[in-house]
């Protein structure tokens, strides 16, 4: 269906995974989440990891794992962690991959979903609450989310489905385009 793979950014709490496997299930595609990926890697949960070891470490093994992801015989959905955005190099490394996707989503929904933040294994700012970790995530990659998308999908108040269909139209005028 697309002569290359769809990468997924957003914030945290986007919905990455969840429109990703549908994406993949509606297209014929294989799914990978490389939060996923990562774990299997380090053999614990993301928040583990930076209990145990920091999130300076977590940061520097996430972007050595995107810079070494291989590129898939075929095409496929893969969705990326929140702070992909924040390693250039990864970034770059992605874009040759596939076709970069940004799942905007507001402030306000990205709050409501992250009800679970302080255990999802997020890389923010510590000591500071909930809602002032996420507003400061949201200033610092909002843009950059900007910067490295071929194609940005408004989720507004919208079913998955519709943002499914939005995903497969945008990517295929991108690929028609390039």
């Amino acid at each position: 269906m697309f002569g290359r793979s769809i990468i997924l950014i957003g914030m945290p709490g986007c919905g990455k995974s969840t429109i990703g496997r549908l994406l993949s299930s509606d297209c014929g595609m294989k799914f990978a989440d490389t939060d996923d990926l990562l774990k299997d890697k380090l053999g614990m949960t993301l928040q583990d990891f930076i209990d145990m070891f920091g999130r300076d470490d977590l940061a520097k093994q996430e972007e050595s794992f995107l810079k070494e992801l291989k590129i898939p015989d075929e095409p496929m959905v893969i969705s990326t962690g929140g702070s992909a955005v924040l390693y250039p190099d990864a970034m770059m490394h992605l874009k040759k991959i596939g076709t970069v996707v940004f799942l905007d989503c507001d402030l306000p929904m990205l709050s409501k979903r992250l009800w679970n933040f302080e255990s999802r294994g997020i890389i923010s700012p510590e000591n500071q609450d909930r809602e002032a970790a996420l507003m400061e995530l949201y200033m610092v990659r909002e843009p950059l989310y900007y910067k490295y998308c071929d194609v940005r999908i408004d989720q507004g108040r919208k079913s998955r489905r519709t943002i499914v269909s939005q995903i497969v139209k945008g990517v295929t005028e991108y690929e028609e385009r390039t």
